[in-house]
């Protein structure tokens, strides 16, 4: 946190749905993430316990870490990976700037409800209190239509400019954007909504 601050982040997410979603792989000792101060550390469990219960789960996020968490800065905090009214409900009591509504495009867990099921309760639940983002199997402007009409404040891309970066690049990006914005406009235009 204290590095996003130095660094002039202007608001930090945080992913509290996928405590389990780890490489599996062992890497040298010599490779990790360049964003870690320090390589991530295998879950060590005894033998019996499980590795996801007594491993993985032992470092999830709970409530009380989201409770210091917002201690811990005055940077704006939004919460990722809510599918449910109470949990958005617990993080604006926390002091959460806003929420993301997001089930990770289906990949974390399978068959869970998919964000735009979710998306319509949670905008009810929060009314307005703080901005509601939404993720999740936006692979269009009509997409991403379709969540600004169901109360979306804004809608985040995640696939499509991942494949725009691995096919061109940061050109590739701009591209998946413009494409993205171009069909956007052209659904808006064809449901009668006229932008400025």
């Amino acid at each position: 946190m204290r590095r996003a601050e130095a660094a002039g982040y202007g608001v930090v997410v945080i992913t509290v749905d996928a405590p389990v979603k780890q490489a599996v792989c062992e890497l040298p000792a010599d490779i990790w993430a360049v964003n870690l101060d320090q390589p991530l550390q295998s879950s060590s469990v005894s033998l019996g316990e499980s590795v996801v219960f007594q491993g993985w789960m032992r470092q999830a996020p709970t409530w009380e870490d989201m409770t210091w968490l917002r201690e811990q800065t005055h940077l704006p905090l939004l919460m990722k990976g809510v599918l449910h009214t109470e949990d958005a409900e617990k993080t604006l009591q926390l002091g959460f700037d806003g929420l993301i509504v997001s089930n990770h495009g289906g990949r974390v867990l399978d068959s869970v409800v998919s964000s735009v099921d979710a998306l319509k309760s949670i905008v009810a639940q929060v009314n307005g209190r703080v901005p509601v983002l939404v993720d999740g199997s936006v692979t269009s402007g009509m997409d991403a239509y379709k969540y600004l009409a169901l109360g979306a404040s804004a809608v985040c891309i995640g696939r499509p400019y991942i494949y725009g970066l691995a096919a061109a690049g940061a050109v590739g990006v701009a591209h998946v954007i413009k494409l993205m914005r171009d069909e956007l406009e052209m659904t808006m235009a064809l449901m009668g909504k006229v932008c400025c």
